[in-house]
């Protein structure tokens, strides 16, 4: 393989798959320098391992692979870990008592969301979610995106993030909550 053949796959791949891993590796590490570094690493750790690719994903979730193990790598270095007391923890924003009744059920049901494929289609949509998702918890995010976005498996998601089901199921179901909440306010009404 020629010099030139790696720099025609690492422009293709940049061009279909840069932008999205680009608001991935944002979404993460919510710094625009970093997350570019991120990428640039991602499609350098992908040219040297290309033949290694065994085509059982497609190219998009080999990079995002690739790209969340570089993640890993960073949060490591930075020592970042879970406290306990984050996972329990209820602010004003994640209180339950907010949403339901004490007998269970809602005191506000949650209204329909718009067809969700068309509206994430839409630029500002996409912004709104964006600026929804940075008022998560990294956690949060993190796991969400893993679950509702890459499509894991909870069993993956607690084996990728070091978690029991509990507080995986926690911290989705906090994200889900601020989410509707966030888009209930700045994109549904």
């Amino acid at each position: 393989m020629t010099a030139g053949s790696n720099d025609l796959n690492t422009q293709m791949w940049l061009e279909e798959y840069g932008d999205y891993l680009f608001r991935y590796a944002l979404l993460k590490v919510k710094d625009t320098h970093f997350a570019e570094d991120l990428v640039q690493e991602t499609l350098l750790a992908a040219i040297s391992a290309k033949n290694d690719f065994s085509h059982q994903s497609t190219i998009r979730t080999w990079l995002t692979g690739i790209l969340r193990h570089k993640l890993v790598d960073h949060f490591r270095r930075q020592e970042h870990e879970v406290i306990m007391t984050d996972l329990v923890d209820q602010d004003e924003e994640d209180n339950l008592d907010d949403f339901f009744k004490t007998n269970g059920s809602w005191i506000d049901k949650p209204d329909t969301f718009p067809n969700p494929e068309l509206a994430f289609q839409q630029k500002e949509f996409w912004k709104v979610f964006q600026r929804c998702l940075s008022g998560l918890k990294l956690k949060q995010v993190e796991v969400f995106l893993a679950k509702e976005i890459h499509g894991m498996s909870n069993e993956d998601i607690c084996k990728s993030f070091s978690l029991n089901p509990a507080n995986t199921w926690v911290l989705m179901h906090r994200a889900r909550l601020s989410l509707h909440k966030c888009l209930k306010t700045h994109w549904i009404d």
